[in-house]
Protein backbone atom coordinates (compact mmCIF):
# COMPACT_ATOMS: atom_id res chain seq x y z
CA UNK A 1 0.00 0.00 0.00
CA UNK A 2 2.60 2.24 0.97
CA UNK A 3 4.87 1.61 -2.04
CA UNK A 4 1.49 2.29 -4.28
CA UNK A 5 1.21 5.74 -2.72
CA UNK A 6 4.52 6.98 -3.13
CA UNK A 7 4.45 5.57 -7.12
CA UNK A 8 0.78 8.00 -7.12
CA UNK A 9 3.22 10.43 -5.64
CA UNK A 10 5.85 10.06 -7.47
CA UNK A 11 3.93 9.94 -10.94
CA UNK A 12 1.69 13.25 -9.75
CA UNK A 13 5.15 15.63 -8.91
CA UNK A 14 6.25 14.31 -12.44
CA UNK A 15 2.98 15.02 -14.14
CA UNK A 16 3.58 18.77 -12.82
CA UNK A 17 7.42 18.88 -13.52
CA UNK A 18 6.54 18.17 -17.42
CA UNK A 19 3.96 21.01 -17.32
CA UNK A 20 6.61 23.75 -15.16
CA UNK A 21 8.91 22.57 -18.50
CA UNK A 22 7.12 23.27 -21.45
CA UNK A 23 9.10 26.07 -23.04
CA UNK A 24 7.05 29.63 -22.75
CA UNK A 25 5.57 29.95 -26.03
CA UNK A 26 4.46 26.74 -25.77
CA UNK A 27 2.90 26.95 -21.99
CA UNK A 28 1.47 30.41 -23.28
CA UNK A 29 -0.48 28.49 -25.88
CA UNK A 30 -1.57 26.08 -23.98
CA UNK A 31 -2.98 28.59 -21.27
CA UNK A 32 -4.86 30.36 -23.96
CA UNK A 33 -6.51 27.38 -25.17
CA UNK A 34 -7.75 26.09 -21.94
CA UNK A 35 -9.41 29.64 -21.17
CA UNK A 36 -10.72 30.23 -24.89
CA UNK A 37 -11.30 27.29 -26.32
CA UNK A 38 -14.58 25.60 -27.08
CA UNK A 39 -13.62 22.05 -26.07
CA UNK A 40 -11.60 23.84 -23.44
CA UNK A 41 -12.69 20.96 -21.29
CA UNK A 42 -11.27 18.42 -23.78
CA UNK A 43 -7.92 19.33 -24.07
CA UNK A 44 -5.71 16.47 -24.29
CA UNK A 45 -3.96 15.27 -20.83
CA UNK A 46 -0.34 14.45 -22.67
CA UNK A 47 -0.09 17.34 -25.42
CA UNK A 48 2.51 16.95 -27.81
CA UNK A 49 5.68 17.07 -26.27
CA UNK A 50 8.24 17.46 -29.38
CA UNK A 51 8.24 19.06 -32.43
CA UNK A 52 7.26 22.75 -32.79
CA UNK A 53 5.24 25.07 -30.83
CA UNK A 54 2.58 24.67 -34.27
CA UNK A 55 2.94 20.98 -34.11
CA UNK A 56 2.68 21.81 -30.30
CA UNK A 57 -1.35 24.08 -31.02
CA UNK A 58 -2.27 21.18 -33.26
CA UNK A 59 -1.92 18.49 -30.65
CA UNK A 60 -4.69 19.95 -29.05
CA UNK A 61 -7.29 20.06 -31.59
CA UNK A 62 -10.47 18.45 -30.97
CA UNK A 63 -11.11 16.23 -33.70
CA UNK A 64 -13.95 17.35 -34.94
CA UNK A 65 -12.24 21.06 -35.53
CA UNK A 66 -11.43 21.79 -39.04
CA UNK A 67 -10.41 24.95 -39.09
CA UNK A 68 -8.50 26.42 -35.87
CA UNK A 69 -5.16 27.53 -36.99
CA UNK A 70 -1.85 29.50 -35.42
CA UNK A 71 0.28 32.09 -37.22
CA UNK A 72 3.98 32.87 -37.18
CA UNK A 73 4.34 35.94 -38.00
CA UNK A 74 7.88 35.34 -38.10
CA UNK A 75 7.35 32.64 -40.96
CA UNK A 76 5.21 34.07 -43.32
CA UNK A 77 4.11 31.11 -45.57
CA UNK A 78 5.68 31.56 -49.43
CA UNK A 79 2.62 29.80 -51.42
CA UNK A 80 -0.79 31.23 -51.42
CA UNK A 81 -3.28 30.43 -54.12
CA UNK A 82 -4.57 31.06 -57.83
CA UNK A 83 -7.22 33.22 -56.38
CA UNK A 84 -4.48 35.40 -54.23
CA UNK A 85 -2.06 35.44 -57.53
CA UNK A 86 -4.17 35.69 -60.50
CA UNK A 87 -7.77 35.92 -59.58
CA UNK A 88 -9.13 32.89 -60.68
CA UNK A 89 -10.77 29.30 -58.89
CA UNK A 90 -10.51 25.95 -60.63
CA UNK A 91 -11.55 22.77 -60.75
CA UNK A 92 -9.85 19.54 -61.30
CA UNK A 93 -12.27 16.78 -62.58
CA UNK A 94 -12.77 13.56 -64.28
CA UNK A 95 -15.12 13.29 -67.21
CA UNK A 96 -17.42 10.66 -68.39
CA UNK A 97 -16.57 11.75 -72.11
CA UNK A 98 -13.19 11.32 -71.83
CA UNK A 99 -12.37 8.59 -69.48
CA UNK A 100 -8.97 8.11 -68.04
CA UNK A 101 -8.39 11.69 -68.79
CA UNK A 102 -8.09 14.78 -66.02
CA UNK A 103 -9.72 18.51 -67.24
CA UNK A 104 -9.11 21.56 -65.24
CA UNK A 105 -12.10 23.94 -65.38
CA UNK A 106 -11.81 27.41 -64.34
CA UNK A 107 -15.34 27.69 -61.86
CA UNK A 108 -14.44 31.77 -61.16
CA UNK A 109 -12.57 34.69 -62.51
CA UNK A 110 -12.56 38.13 -60.52
CA UNK A 111 -13.27 41.06 -62.65
CA UNK A 112 -10.41 42.90 -63.83
CA UNK A 113 -8.06 40.68 -62.10
CA UNK A 114 -4.89 39.28 -63.72
CA UNK A 115 -6.68 36.55 -65.43
CA UNK A 116 -9.21 38.25 -66.17
CA UNK A 117 -7.23 40.83 -68.33
CA UNK A 118 -5.55 38.57 -69.88
CA UNK A 119 -9.19 37.03 -71.31
CA UNK A 120 -9.52 34.00 -68.90
CA UNK A 121 -13.08 33.35 -68.91
CA UNK A 122 -15.10 31.15 -66.29
CA UNK A 123 -15.55 27.68 -67.97
CA UNK A 124 -12.74 27.50 -69.66
CA UNK A 125 -10.76 24.24 -70.11
CA UNK A 126 -7.58 23.59 -69.44
CA UNK A 127 -5.23 20.28 -70.01
CA UNK A 128 -2.03 21.69 -68.59
CA UNK A 129 -0.11 24.47 -66.65
CA UNK A 130 3.66 25.49 -67.82
CA UNK A 131 3.85 22.63 -70.32
CA UNK A 132 3.09 19.74 -67.60
CA UNK A 133 0.04 17.78 -68.97
CA UNK A 134 -2.99 17.35 -66.07
CA UNK A 135 -2.94 13.44 -64.92
CA UNK A 136 -3.61 11.84 -61.85
CA UNK A 137 0.28 11.78 -61.03
CA UNK A 138 0.97 15.42 -61.75
CA UNK A 139 -2.50 17.00 -59.66
CA UNK A 140 -0.13 17.90 -56.83
CA UNK A 141 2.44 19.76 -59.40
CA UNK A 142 -0.13 21.17 -61.24
CA UNK A 143 -1.59 22.96 -57.78
CA UNK A 144 1.65 23.82 -56.30
CA UNK A 145 2.89 25.31 -59.86
CA UNK A 146 -0.57 27.66 -59.28
CA UNK A 147 0.79 28.75 -56.02
CA UNK A 148 3.93 30.09 -56.31
CA UNK A 149 3.09 33.52 -58.10
CA UNK A 150 5.66 33.01 -60.85
CA UNK A 151 4.34 33.64 -63.91
CA UNK A 152 2.15 30.88 -65.92
CA UNK A 153 1.05 29.43 -68.78
CA UNK A 154 -2.34 27.69 -68.95
CA UNK A 155 -3.14 25.69 -72.33
CA UNK A 156 -7.30 25.72 -72.77
CA UNK A 157 -9.51 23.49 -75.32
CA UNK A 158 -13.10 23.39 -76.45
CA UNK A 159 -15.34 20.54 -76.83
CA UNK A 160 -16.35 20.04 -80.68
CA UNK A 161 -18.04 16.81 -81.63
CA UNK A 162 -17.19 15.35 -78.63
CA UNK A 163 -13.38 15.74 -78.76
CA UNK A 164 -11.02 18.11 -77.46
CA UNK A 165 -9.78 20.80 -79.34
CA UNK A 166 -6.55 23.39 -79.07
CA UNK A 167 -7.57 26.81 -78.24
CA UNK A 168 -5.65 30.23 -76.66
CA UNK A 169 -2.78 29.41 -74.57
CA UNK A 170 -2.71 32.11 -71.64
CA UNK A 171 0.58 33.69 -70.27
CA UNK A 172 -0.85 35.42 -66.70
CA UNK A 173 1.40 37.34 -64.35
CA UNK A 174 1.26 38.23 -60.79
CA UNK A 175 -0.15 41.78 -59.91
CA UNK A 176 -1.91 43.15 -57.26
CA UNK A 177 -6.00 43.65 -57.26
CA UNK A 178 -8.63 44.01 -55.40
CA UNK A 179 -11.81 42.12 -55.34
CA UNK A 180 -14.89 43.59 -55.31
CA UNK A 181 -17.40 40.97 -54.60
CA UNK A 182 -20.32 41.98 -56.53
CA UNK A 183 -19.32 40.28 -59.57
CA UNK A 184 -22.88 40.88 -61.21
CA UNK A 185 -26.86 42.13 -60.64
CA UNK A 186 -29.82 41.17 -62.93
CA UNK A 187 -33.34 41.39 -63.35
CA UNK A 188 -35.18 38.38 -64.53
CA UNK A 189 -39.13 38.69 -65.22
CA UNK A 190 -41.99 36.58 -66.33
CA UNK A 191 -44.82 38.25 -67.13
CA UNK A 192 -45.75 40.71 -64.42
CA UNK A 193 -43.42 38.47 -61.71
CA UNK A 194 -39.66 39.66 -61.17
CA UNK A 195 -37.03 37.85 -59.60
CA UNK A 196 -33.28 39.49 -58.90
CA UNK A 197 -29.58 37.86 -59.17
CA UNK A 198 -26.46 39.20 -57.57
CA UNK A 199 -23.34 37.05 -57.46
CA UNK A 200 -21.63 38.26 -54.15
CA UNK A 201 -18.30 36.33 -53.26
CA UNK A 202 -17.23 37.94 -50.10
CA UNK A 203 -18.60 40.06 -46.71
CA UNK A 204 -15.89 42.34 -46.73
CA UNK A 205 -17.06 45.95 -44.43
CA UNK A 206 -14.85 48.30 -47.28
CA UNK A 207 -17.74 46.93 -50.06
CA UNK A 208 -21.10 46.98 -47.90
CA UNK A 209 -22.08 50.24 -49.99
CA UNK A 210 -21.67 48.23 -52.94
CA UNK A 211 -23.77 45.27 -51.41
CA UNK A 212 -26.72 47.37 -50.42
CA UNK A 213 -26.74 49.51 -53.72
CA UNK A 214 -26.77 46.25 -55.47
CA UNK A 215 -30.18 44.79 -53.38
CA UNK A 216 -31.64 48.46 -53.03
CA UNK A 217 -31.84 49.31 -56.68
CA UNK A 218 -34.51 45.93 -57.07
CA UNK A 219 -37.06 48.72 -55.31
CA UNK A 220 -38.16 50.37 -58.49
CA UNK A 221 -38.20 46.93 -59.81
CA UNK A 222 -41.17 45.38 -57.66
CA UNK A 223 -39.11 42.04 -57.21
CA UNK A 224 -41.15 39.37 -55.42
CA UNK A 225 -37.76 37.12 -54.64
CA UNK A 226 -34.21 37.75 -54.64
CA UNK A 227 -31.92 35.08 -55.07
CA UNK A 228 -28.19 35.52 -53.79
CA UNK A 229 -25.19 33.60 -55.66
CA UNK A 230 -22.84 32.68 -52.75
CA UNK A 231 -21.59 29.32 -53.84
CA UNK A 232 -18.11 30.50 -54.07
CA UNK A 233 -18.61 32.71 -50.82
CA UNK A 234 -16.19 32.24 -48.05
CA UNK A 235 -17.75 34.52 -45.62
CA UNK A 236 -15.89 37.44 -43.64
CA UNK A 237 -16.91 40.37 -41.10
CA UNK A 238 -20.21 39.29 -39.14
CA UNK A 239 -21.40 42.71 -39.29
CA UNK A 240 -21.61 42.68 -42.98
CA UNK A 241 -24.21 39.66 -42.91
CA UNK A 242 -25.80 41.42 -40.33
CA UNK A 243 -26.21 44.92 -43.11
CA UNK A 244 -27.18 42.23 -46.27
CA UNK A 245 -30.01 40.09 -43.63
CA UNK A 246 -31.40 43.43 -42.75
CA UNK A 247 -31.68 45.12 -46.22
CA UNK A 248 -33.24 41.74 -47.29
CA UNK A 249 -35.70 40.53 -44.13
CA UNK A 250 -38.79 42.51 -42.47
CA UNK A 251 -36.67 42.74 -38.98
CA UNK A 252 -36.08 45.11 -36.08
CA UNK A 253 -33.15 46.52 -34.58
CA UNK A 254 -34.20 44.78 -31.40
CA UNK A 255 -34.67 41.30 -32.30
CA UNK A 256 -31.68 38.64 -32.49
CA UNK A 257 -29.74 37.80 -35.34
CA UNK A 258 -27.36 35.55 -33.79
CA UNK A 259 -26.03 33.56 -30.74
CA UNK A 260 -22.84 32.80 -30.04
CA UNK A 261 -22.13 29.99 -27.27
CA UNK A 262 -18.26 29.62 -25.78
CA UNK A 263 -17.18 27.16 -23.07
CA UNK A 264 -17.99 27.53 -19.21
CA UNK A 265 -15.60 30.31 -19.18
CA UNK A 266 -17.50 32.19 -21.94
CA UNK A 267 -21.11 30.89 -21.20
CA UNK A 268 -23.66 32.65 -24.16
CA UNK A 269 -23.96 35.68 -26.40
CA UNK A 270 -26.66 37.18 -27.66
CA UNK A 271 -26.57 40.11 -30.61
CA UNK A 272 -29.43 41.75 -32.14
CA UNK A 273 -29.30 42.86 -35.26
CA UNK A 274 -28.32 46.24 -34.54
CA UNK A 275 -25.28 45.26 -32.01
CA UNK A 276 -24.01 43.29 -34.81
CA UNK A 277 -24.00 46.23 -37.61
CA UNK A 278 -22.29 48.39 -35.16
CA UNK A 279 -19.50 46.55 -34.70
CA UNK A 280 -18.79 47.40 -38.52
CA UNK A 281 -16.26 50.18 -39.26
CA UNK A 282 -17.94 51.47 -42.24
CA UNK A 283 -20.75 52.95 -43.64
CA UNK A 284 -23.83 52.65 -43.39
CA UNK A 285 -23.02 51.81 -39.74
CA UNK A 286 -26.27 51.58 -37.61
CA UNK A 287 -29.56 49.84 -38.19
CA UNK A 288 -31.66 52.88 -39.25
CA UNK A 289 -28.92 54.06 -42.02
CA UNK A 290 -28.92 50.31 -43.45
CA UNK A 291 -33.18 49.85 -43.11
CA UNK A 292 -33.03 52.59 -45.88
CA UNK A 293 -31.59 50.37 -48.38
CA UNK A 294 -34.22 47.70 -47.48
CA UNK A 295 -36.39 45.72 -49.89
CA UNK A 296 -39.52 43.89 -49.67
CA UNK A 297 -39.53 40.45 -50.75
CA UNK A 298 -41.38 37.06 -50.46
CA UNK A 299 -39.05 34.34 -50.71
CA UNK A 300 -34.85 34.11 -51.06
CA UNK A 301 -33.04 31.54 -53.15
CA UNK A 302 -29.62 31.31 -51.72
CA UNK A 303 -27.12 29.30 -54.34
CA UNK A 304 -24.77 27.27 -52.50
CA UNK A 305 -21.88 24.79 -52.98
CA UNK A 306 -19.14 22.71 -50.88
CA UNK A 307 -16.99 25.73 -50.73
CA UNK A 308 -20.13 28.33 -49.49
CA UNK A 309 -18.69 28.91 -45.85
CA UNK A 310 -18.95 31.06 -42.96
CA UNK A 311 -20.99 34.05 -42.94
CA UNK A 312 -22.23 33.04 -46.12
CA UNK A 313 -23.65 29.66 -44.19
CA UNK A 314 -25.02 32.36 -41.41
CA UNK A 315 -26.85 34.10 -43.46
CA UNK A 316 -28.92 31.14 -44.92
CA UNK A 317 -29.47 29.85 -41.06
CA UNK A 318 -29.94 32.97 -39.09
CA UNK A 319 -32.59 34.52 -41.83
CA UNK A 320 -34.71 31.29 -41.67
CA UNK A 321 -36.87 32.75 -38.58
CA UNK A 322 -37.84 35.86 -40.52
CA UNK A 323 -37.77 34.77 -44.25
CA UNK A 324 -38.78 32.14 -46.28
CA UNK A 325 -35.35 30.50 -47.87
CA UNK A 326 -35.10 28.27 -50.25
CA UNK A 327 -31.72 26.72 -50.56
CA UNK A 328 -30.43 25.38 -54.25
CA UNK A 329 -26.51 23.53 -55.03
CA UNK A 330 -24.60 21.45 -52.82
CA UNK A 331 -24.35 20.98 -49.07
CA UNK A 332 -22.25 24.04 -47.59
CA UNK A 333 -18.72 23.76 -45.69
CA UNK A 334 -19.75 23.89 -42.29
CA UNK A 335 -18.33 26.51 -40.45
CA UNK A 336 -20.77 27.19 -37.68
CA UNK A 337 -18.42 28.33 -35.24
CA UNK A 338 -16.43 32.00 -35.19
CA UNK A 339 -13.38 32.92 -33.64
CA UNK A 340 -11.27 36.25 -32.48
CA UNK A 341 -7.36 36.78 -32.67
CA UNK A 342 -5.74 35.78 -29.31
CA UNK A 343 -2.14 36.99 -29.20
CA UNK A 344 0.75 37.94 -26.85
CA UNK A 345 -0.90 41.36 -25.24
CA UNK A 346 2.20 41.58 -22.53
CA UNK A 347 4.40 44.34 -22.26
CA UNK A 348 7.38 43.58 -23.87
CA UNK A 349 5.45 40.95 -25.56
CA UNK A 350 7.14 37.31 -25.59
CA UNK A 351 5.21 35.29 -28.03
CA UNK A 352 4.71 36.08 -31.04
CA UNK A 353 2.58 33.32 -32.63
CA UNK A 354 -1.23 34.69 -33.23
CA UNK A 355 -4.20 31.69 -32.17
CA UNK A 356 -7.72 31.52 -34.32
CA UNK A 357 -8.99 28.63 -32.44
CA UNK A 358 -13.05 28.27 -32.20
CA UNK A 359 -14.54 29.85 -29.65
CA UNK A 360 -17.90 30.12 -30.54
CA UNK A 361 -20.69 28.19 -31.55
CA UNK A 362 -23.46 30.20 -34.01
CA UNK A 363 -27.08 29.97 -33.65
CA UNK A 364 -30.05 31.61 -35.22
CA UNK A 365 -33.12 33.40 -32.74
CA UNK A 366 -34.73 29.62 -32.92
CA UNK A 367 -31.58 28.20 -31.18
CA UNK A 368 -31.42 25.95 -34.59
CA UNK A 369 -27.63 25.69 -35.86
CA UNK A 370 -25.02 22.93 -35.47
CA UNK A 371 -24.31 22.31 -39.34
CA UNK A 372 -20.59 21.23 -38.43
CA UNK A 373 -21.15 19.02 -41.69
CA UNK A 374 -22.66 21.58 -43.72
CA UNK A 375 -26.57 23.07 -44.80
CA UNK A 376 -27.99 20.91 -46.72
CA UNK A 377 -29.94 22.07 -50.17
CA UNK A 378 -33.65 22.11 -50.35
CA UNK A 379 -32.96 21.17 -53.78
CA UNK A 380 -29.45 19.54 -54.84
CA UNK A 381 -28.39 20.57 -58.10
CA UNK A 382 -24.59 20.34 -59.25
CA UNK A 383 -23.28 22.95 -61.17
CA UNK A 384 -20.66 20.81 -63.12
CA UNK A 385 -23.80 18.55 -64.31
CA UNK A 386 -23.48 20.91 -68.00
CA UNK A 387 -19.95 21.29 -69.03
CA UNK A 388 -18.67 24.07 -70.65
CA UNK A 389 -19.92 25.78 -67.02
CA UNK A 390 -22.17 28.56 -67.96
CA UNK A 391 -21.19 32.53 -66.94
CA UNK A 392 -22.44 33.91 -63.50
CA UNK A 393 -26.68 35.11 -64.66
CA UNK A 394 -26.99 32.81 -67.39
CA UNK A 395 -29.91 31.27 -67.63
CA UNK A 396 -28.67 28.05 -68.26
CA UNK A 397 -26.71 27.85 -65.47
CA UNK A 398 -28.36 24.86 -63.02
CA UNK A 399 -28.08 26.22 -59.73
CA UNK A 400 -29.76 29.76 -61.03
CA UNK A 401 -32.14 27.80 -63.79
CA UNK A 402 -32.85 25.87 -61.03
CA UNK A 403 -34.05 29.05 -59.26
CA UNK A 404 -35.99 30.90 -61.73
CA UNK A 405 -38.30 27.82 -62.66
CA UNK A 406 -39.32 28.12 -58.86
CA UNK A 407 -39.69 31.31 -58.69
CA UNK A 408 -40.91 32.63 -62.45
CA UNK A 409 -42.13 29.26 -63.83
CA UNK A 410 -40.53 27.90 -66.97
CA UNK A 411 -39.45 31.13 -69.03
CA UNK A 412 -37.23 33.89 -67.68
CA UNK A 413 -36.11 36.86 -69.25
CA UNK A 414 -33.14 38.86 -68.20
CA UNK A 415 -34.54 42.68 -68.82
CA UNK A 416 -30.19 43.64 -68.06
CA UNK A 417 -28.64 41.40 -70.14
CA UNK A 418 -27.45 42.60 -73.65
CA UNK A 419 -28.65 39.46 -74.67
CA UNK A 420 -32.02 38.63 -73.19
CA UNK A 421 -32.89 34.58 -73.68
CA UNK A 422 -35.78 32.10 -72.89
CA UNK A 423 -35.37 29.53 -69.91
CA UNK A 424 -34.83 26.57 -72.22
CA UNK A 425 -34.26 22.79 -71.38
CA UNK A 426 -30.06 22.37 -71.08
CA UNK A 427 -28.60 19.37 -72.87
CA UNK A 428 -26.14 18.44 -71.28
CA UNK A 429 -23.02 17.96 -73.34
CA UNK A 430 -20.58 16.33 -71.09
CA UNK A 431 -21.13 15.00 -67.35
CA UNK A 432 -18.37 14.77 -64.69
CA UNK A 433 -17.12 14.66 -61.23
CA UNK A 434 -15.43 17.30 -59.40
CA UNK A 435 -12.24 15.91 -57.82
CA UNK A 436 -10.86 18.87 -56.38
CA UNK A 437 -11.82 22.72 -56.19
CA UNK A 438 -9.03 25.27 -55.11
CA UNK A 439 -12.02 27.39 -53.56
CA UNK A 440 -12.59 24.73 -51.27
CA UNK A 441 -9.01 25.91 -50.00
CA UNK A 442 -9.90 29.99 -49.98
CA UNK A 443 -13.03 28.53 -48.00
CA UNK A 444 -11.07 26.70 -45.10
CA UNK A 445 -8.47 29.13 -45.02
CA UNK A 446 -10.42 32.29 -44.92
CA UNK A 447 -11.01 33.94 -40.99
CA UNK A 448 -13.90 32.03 -39.91
CA UNK A 449 -16.81 34.09 -38.99
CA UNK A 450 -14.85 37.29 -37.82
CA UNK A 451 -15.48 38.35 -34.17
CA UNK A 452 -14.18 41.51 -31.82
CA UNK A 453 -13.45 39.56 -28.27
CA UNK A 454 -16.26 40.80 -26.06
CA UNK A 455 -15.75 43.04 -23.46
CA UNK A 456 -17.73 41.14 -20.84
CA UNK A 457 -15.85 37.96 -21.33
CA UNK A 458 -12.30 38.01 -19.89
CA UNK A 459 -9.16 39.71 -20.52
CA UNK A 460 -5.92 38.24 -21.82
CA UNK A 461 -3.80 39.37 -19.35
CA UNK A 462 -5.75 37.31 -16.70
CA UNK A 463 -4.13 33.92 -18.08
CA UNK A 464 -1.37 32.88 -16.11
CA UNK A 465 2.10 33.44 -17.10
Amino acid sequence: MLFTLALILISCKKEKQVVQLLPEDRQWILDSMQVYYYWADQLPNYPLSNGSSISFFKSLLHSSDRFSYIEDPENLPSTYSSFAYYGFEYALMESTAFPGRLLGIITLVVPNGPAAKRGLKRGDIFTAVNGVELSNTTIDKINQLLKLGGEITIQTFSIENGQLVSKASYVISYAYFREQPVYLTKLFTNGNKKVGYVFYNGFYEEFDRNILDSISKFKNGGISDLILDLRYNPGGAVSSAAKIAAAIAPVSETQTFIISKANKNGGQFIETFAQSINKGNTYPGNFSQVSAFRINIHTLYVLTSGTTASSAELIINNLRPYLPIVQIGNKTLGKDMSSFEIFDQRKPKKVAYILHPLIFKLYNANHQGDYSEGLRPDYEVDEFSVLPLKAFGDTNDPLLKKALEISLGTVAVSTLSKTSSALIQTTESMKGKAMFQSSVIRSGAMPIVIMEKPKSLYRFNQIKK
